[in-house]
């Protein structure tokens, strides 16, 4: 049989020829691109950081599943366990925004706020990477993909127990307050009780008493200075027996001086703690320890609350708010619970679900097919072999 010779077109013939019926068919590639406009140069900024702030707070399907071989039912469900990711990420957020918020207080209202939602953001983006570590695990690296399961599963625990914290720290302010205006007048009644009935002057005539003591018992009897100390700690022999009530305190023998200063000092500490009773019963009649604070500790008072009587530290908002909740465990009061169990309970839930679910996941044997490089060595060998049948067959029919 004669073959039928054919001749080769020319490769830049062929090529002009391309180009000329692409431009008939395309005549906006005849003029240069013009530059964009001015509303699509404001579309692209303002585009670009949603971008990223969407790179930042949602989990990307696509990292959950290999690209070797994924049917339409792993893209499926690689799509809901992103989703559950997100959202359970996402709540976490907002119930540790409050915890957060209060941690840089002290900085100021702006600055807090700024630094807790971006402190925030990195702990959304930090959970949603270690499902993504959790979700890649395959052969070869599942010591990875077990370090990324600890660290989620690590981190939904703290962030369930902060939830707790931060809404009872939001929630329950007025009531935080008033415990601290507690611990205050509990220090106050504490310091009365346990601080030692003394006085300046005391301290330095029980120094001189007892140095001149000292003195007296380091001369002899028949020591021409024994009688003259002697004196001027004790008195004379006649004045054994004299009622010292009626002296001047600078005329007195020097034991008899530290007698009646002790005297004084017990007496003004009990007046003080007197007088602090007086204002404790007060304090029941007026039913609000902050407002008793303000009037009776004013110091303290200005130490530790604002104008709008708000604690100012967020550090001791925090701290009592744990031990807020500590006490209400501790004496299983669960009614006084409220928001903060609500919330503990729905983050340890949807925490919980969402790395059961990831772990599950990347067991998924569809999941290990979608990353196994002899898979996709398989398949390209597959492809390759049915070209070179087509060829073949090519090869045949002319």
């Amino acid at each position: 049989m004669k073959l039928k010779s054919t001749q080769l077109p020319n490769p830049q013939t062929e090529a002009k020829h391309i180009a000329e019926n692409l431009r008939e068919s395309h005549p906006q590639l005849n003029h240069p691109p013009q530059p964009p406009r001015l509303w699509e140069r404001r579309l692209k900024q303002v585009v670009s950081p949603v971008r990223v702030l969407k790179n930042l707070v949602f989990a990307n399907p696509q990292d959950f599943h290999g690209q070797v071989y994924v049917t339409p039912e792993l893209q499926e469900h690689s799509n809901l366990t992103a989703r559950v990711i997100t959202v359970a990420s996402l709540f976490n957020a907002i119930t540790n925004q409050p915890l957060l918020f209060f941690a840089f207080k002290d900085f100021g209202g702006l600055a807090a706020i700024s630094a807790s939602l971006t402190l925030n953001l990195l702990l959304i983006k930090f959970t949603n990477d270690n499902g993504t570590a959790v979700a890649g695990r395959k052969y070869g690296n599942q010591s990875w993909a077990k370090a990324g399961a600890a660290a989620m599963i690590a981190m939904s625990v703290l962030q369930s127990f902060a939830a707790g914290v931060g809404m009872e720290a939001l929630n329950n302010r007025p009531f935080l307050a008033e415990l601290k205006a507690q611990e205050e007048i509990e220090r106050q009644t504490e310091n009365l009780q346990e601080i030692p009935a003394s006085s300046e002057a005391l301290e330095a005539a029980q120094r001189e008493f007892q140095q001149l003591q000292g003195e007296l018992a380091g001369i002899s009897r028949e020591n021409p200075n024994w009688d003259t100390l002697h004196v001027k700690l004790y008195g004379t022999w006649e004045e054994r027996d004299r009622d010292w009530s009626q002296v001047p305190l600078e005329n007195l023998p020097l034991q008899q001086r530290v007698f009646r200063l002790e005297r004084q000092a017990q007496a003004i500490k009990e007046e003080a703690q007197q007088a602090w009773g007086e204002k404790l019963a007060q304090r029941q009649q007026l039913g609000d320890d902050v407002l008793f604070l303000e009037q009776h500790l004013p110091a303290a008072f200005a130490r530790h609350f604002d104008e709008d009587y708000e604690l100012k530290s967020g550090t001791e908002i925090v701290r009592l708010a744990v031990l807020s909740l500590y006490n209400k465990v501790l004496n299983l009061d669960v009614a006084s619970l409220g928001f903060p169990l609500f919330f503990f309970l729905l983050s340890v839930v949807t925490s919980g679900i969402a790395c059961w679910l990831t772990l599950a996941h990347a067991q998924r044997q569809d999941v290990q097919i979608s990353r196994d490089e002899l898979v996709s060595e398989a398949i390209q060998a597959q492809v390759e072999a049915w070209i070179r049948a087509a060829d073949d067959g090519s090869g045949e029919n002319s």
